[in-house]
């Protein structure tokens, strides 16, 4: 009976240490995650905006959860390229970040990706016969995320959501302490909210946030 007694301790003992360990390892393993998307989203926003040429959302002075800007695209004519040395790493492009539904993970918003480049020309800015481009994002609302022909589509972060009640992802507001047309400030956060998955029990919420100011290459007015 003793060694029954004794077997049934350490056996319950056992279970209850590999339970936790379980549950440590895997609130690890998901906190690491989101961490990951997430600075994965703004590696992505900070290398393409710091060439970006053109930056066109949010307007100086406002804020939003949609970044559109372009590479190698002149400010003010829309012609292209600018630099045509620059033509072949930089190429003429249009960037466009949104906020928008994740049909994988009903019920949660990711930070998605479109892009494409703009049709090659060996004609520079300020020479006859070389390209101008229309300014059109072509990423209608409502189609944050979803496949489109010509484009490049890639979702970066889950479970993103508005740093703060009134704040969105991107500002060029001097609210945000943005002075100069050139920058955007970029605040992604991340949210995974265990009771919204069903393990509140088991789990503890992951809450990730990033805060950035990036520098364009867009001309001062």
């Amino acid at each position: 009976m003793v060694a029954i007694f004794i077997f049934s301790f350490m056996a319950a003992s056992m279970a209850t240490i590999y339970s936790t360990a379980h549950r440590h390892m895997l609130q690890n393993y998901r906190g690491n995650a989101v961490k990951s998307t997430l600075l994965l989203g703004m590696r992505a926003i900070q290398n393409n905006l710091s060439a970006a040429t053109r930056l066109d959302s949010p307007a100086f002075g406002a804020q939003g959860n949609v970044l559109d800007f372009a590479t190698n695209v002149d400010r003010l004519t829309g012609c292209y390229p600018v630099n045509l040395a620059a033509a072949a790493v930089t190429r003429p492009a249009w960037h466009h970040f949104c906020l928008g539904n994740d049909t994988a993970l009903p019920g949660t918003q990711a930070l998605f990706y479109h892009t494409a480049n703009l049709p090659v020309s060996n004609i520079p800015c300020g020479q006859a016969g070389s390209p101008v481009w229309n300014g059109v994002y072509p990423v209608p609302p409502g189609s944050c995320g979803l496949n489109m022909g010509g484009q490049t589509v890639l979702k970066l972060s889950q479970h993103v959501v508005p740093p703060l009640p009134g704040q969105s992802i991107f500002s060029r507001r001097s609210a945000e302490r943005i002075n100069d047309s050139a920058t955007v400030r970029v605040r992604l956060r991340s949210f995974w909210d265990a009771s919204a998955r069903g393990m509140a029990a088991s789990q503890r919420d992951v809450d990730f946030s990033l805060d950035t100011v990036i520098a364009a290459s867009v001309s001062r007015p």
